[in-house]
């Protein structure tokens, strides 16, 4: 049965992974590896015409597929070098951001239509001029969220953002859309640090960030942001899930497993697959009240290297009451 369900032609600055067949060289993995930024966090290096959006039906047979495929990787890579990842991991993120720059990620303009709460703040600020809100980005790399947001709404009285990479945030702050007077970024580690001294958000994000922090920290993390984060204020959560297409690309190859669902890439970037039942029993064990956990199936192919892609991201909604 084919599982493609329907095609819509909007733009969709998702993504971040791909899976191919057989074995491939290290060339091949690297333009794999573009592509999966590409499709995860909407790459345009070329200025090429977006892809459009298709999903497909996640059914148990893509999903035995997939299980057979993460089986057979056995492999865990030692605790010595297990360490060595978690204690470079701010100095590999600075390398990637100080290669690509602002270069690499296009700006998240699927937030608009995955967070209603932005819809609830624009039409309370239009019925009261004086009604403000406040976002916190958290892991905000070059600021591909901030920058859009800020640009297509007026209702933010300030929009803060910080990342472990301080890279990130020189990049950031160099950008001639950064304004002192809207705008507050600085370097924080979210496992290490006490998170800053910002106004509590109303909104706060947290994108393709905890599956680069090891799932021993997962809970610590979230529960940090919790007591953070003011009674009302939501966070909105977007990562990577399990069977995603690449993680099967990774369990495919040796010496890049970590831990059940936990990956490094051949950049030193780690990347971990959630389930949705993990990230509901997550965000509410650590005090949040879930909204919404759903799980997005998109079909990708790249025409030009055949390699077909079935990508899982999850997302959820979570209030602090």
């Amino acid at each position: 049965m084919d599982p493609i369900q329907n095609k819509q032609n909007i733009d969709d600055s998702e993504g971040e992974e791909i899976i191919q067949e057989g074995e491939v060289d290290e060339n091949f993995e690297q333009r794999v590896q573009k592509l999966l930024y590409e499709t995860d966090n909407g790459l345009n290096l070329y200025n090429k015409p977006v892809m459009p959006l298709i999903y497909y039906e996640f059914n148990e047979e893509i999903k035995q597929q997939a299980e057979e495929v993460i089986k057979q990787d056995t492999t865990i890579i030692p605790q010595d070098k297990y360490e060595k990842y978690e204690n470079e991991a701010s100095k590999i993120w600075d390398k990637f951001y100080r290669h690509h720059q602002n270069n690499f990620f296009k700006d998240r303009h699927y937030l608009e239509r995955e967070i209603p709460e932005l819809n609830h703040f624009k039409e309370s600020h239009q019925k009261d001029e004086t009604k403000l809100y406040v976002i916190c980005e958290m892991g905000c790399g070059v600021g591909n969220a901030l920058f859009p947001l800020k640009k297509n709404y007026t209702f933010f009285k300030k929009v803060y953002g910080f990342d472990f990479s301080k890279r990130a945030i020189d990049v950031l702050k160099a950008n001639e859309l950064y304004d002192e007077n809207v705008f507050q970024a600085c370097v924080c580690d979210l496992v290490l640090d006490a998170l800053p001294d910002f106004e509590r958000p109303d909104l706060g994000t947290l994108i393709f960030v905890l599956s680069a922090i090891s799932p021993e920290n997962h809970l610590m993390v979230v529960r940090k942001i919790f007591e953070w984060m003011k009674p009302g204020s939501v966070l909105y959560f977007r990562d990577y899930g399990q069977y995603d297409f690449g993680q099967i690309n990774l369990s495919k190859k040796k010496n890049r497993k970590l831990k059940d669902n936990f990956y490094v890439k051949h950049d030193g970037v780690r990347v971990y697959y959630f389930s949705n039942e993990e990230v509901t029993s997550l965000f509410t064990t650590a005090g949040f009240k879930q909204l919404d956990v759903k799980a997005h199936y998109r079909y990708i192919e790249n025409r030009k290297t055949k390699v077909k892609m079935y990508r899982v991201w999850v997302q959820g909604r979570f209030i602090k009451e």
